[in-house]
């Protein structure tokens, strides 16, 4: 920038000029859902660059000289960092810290860059592995139960099964332990006001693709979509996430109502006991299978095979039966996770 300062007869000045230039940049939230899978939006700072100049005469009568005075260069803007996740490829994540949360389950939190989400979309799940001593390779899905929009680290809560090789492998894990994650996997693509009401029933740890779906929607404040959880486990202690439930159905009374079942009740439980039944549901959900609705299930073997019907070979969904068939529903009305 040139700028030619003239000089003024018998009088003494001082031209001085502040050009202070601020450039501000935050950036605005983005949602998880999207159709790339290699990269998502992602919360970015975009640095701009203070120049301040200060120009000026001789003092005295003695003509000034021209001043070049060269502005400072911008920062070049931050670029976003691409979403943690490769669906092509696994991608080994270190683990930050293990939080136990009842007797055989544990919520295991792995690092991601700083700004950085795993680029998930509502609703999907990865799949996990690791190499055994005999070089044979162990793979697993699981389904992260952190936010989708969360930066610098994501969840997976796992539970430990006797003769389990890769929910025993997590369970002996140590922090700075690493874990190959490939993804994300789709599963039931769900959007705002997709369907008046959704009806969740999970047995045991298939709570959690229930939590991705129910954070999705009930933190969206356009969302209206009225959710029923059912949640099964063996004793009240064995109730994975019940803290986090708890608070979903505090801060969202309208929208989100939840009934806990277990089938060994200790003095003082007040729920309802036994199993899963076409008529524990209807009793708890009596609008069940009306209007623009979808059901989820996911649990252990015998209680899909009694709630919703296994799902068919190769992972297809299957026909529906068991409860949900018995209170009408049909294939189009049910998603088996």
């Amino acid at each position: 920038m040139l700028r030619l300062i003239n000089p003024i007869k018998t009088t003494v000045r001082v031209l001085s000029e502040a050009a202070p230039r601020h450039a501000y940049s935050t950036s605005a939230k983005t949602s998880g859902g999207t159709s790339k899978l290699l990269t998502v939006g992602l919360p970015f700072g975009v640095a701009a660059a203070a120049a301040y100049a200060y120009y000026g005469d001789k003092l005295g009568g003695a003509p000034a000289a021209a001043v070049n005075v060269e502005p400072a260069p911008a920062a070049a803007p931050k670029t976003p960092i691409a979403a943690a996740l490769d669906p092509n490829a696994f991608v080994d994540f270190k683990l930050k810290n293990v939080q136990k949360l009842t007797s055989n389950t544990s919520r295991f939190t792995f690092e991601l860059e700083e700004g950085q989400n795993l680029g998930l979309h509502i609703a999907s799940c990865v799949v996990t592995k690791f190499v055994k001593e005999d070089g044979k390779p162990v793979i697993r899905p699981y389904t992260p139960t952190s936010d989708a929009d969360r930066t610098g680290s994501f969840d997976f809560v796992i539970k430990r099964y006797e003769g389990g090789p890769m929910s025993t492998h997590f369970h002996n894990m140590k922090p700075g332990d690493a874990i190959a994650v490939k993804g994300p996997i789709s599963k039931y693509p769900i959007k705002a006001n997709q369907h008046e009401s959704v009806t969740m029933i999970a047995g045991g740890s298939g709570i959690t693709p229930m939590i991705q779906i129910m954070s999705g929607l009930l933190k969206d404040k356009d969302d209206k979509t009225k959710i029923n959880l059912i949640f099964a486990n063996v004793t009240p202690e064995d109730i994975i996430l019940k803290d986090e439930i708890d608070g979903f159905a505090k801060a969202h009374p309208d929208r989100f109502k939840v009934t806990y079942v277990v089938d060994k009740p200790v003095e003082g439980w007040n729920g309802p006991t036994g199993y899963v039944t076409a008529e524990l549901i209807k009793k708890h959900v009596p609008e069940i299978g009306t209007g623009n609705t979808k059901v989820f299930v996911c649990g252990p073997p015998p209680m899909m095979k009694s709630v919703s019907g296994p799902k068919g070979p190769n992972f297809t969904q299957g026909d529906v039966d068991g409860a949900l068939k018995e209170l009408g529903l049909t294939n189009e009305h049910v998603f088996k996770f």
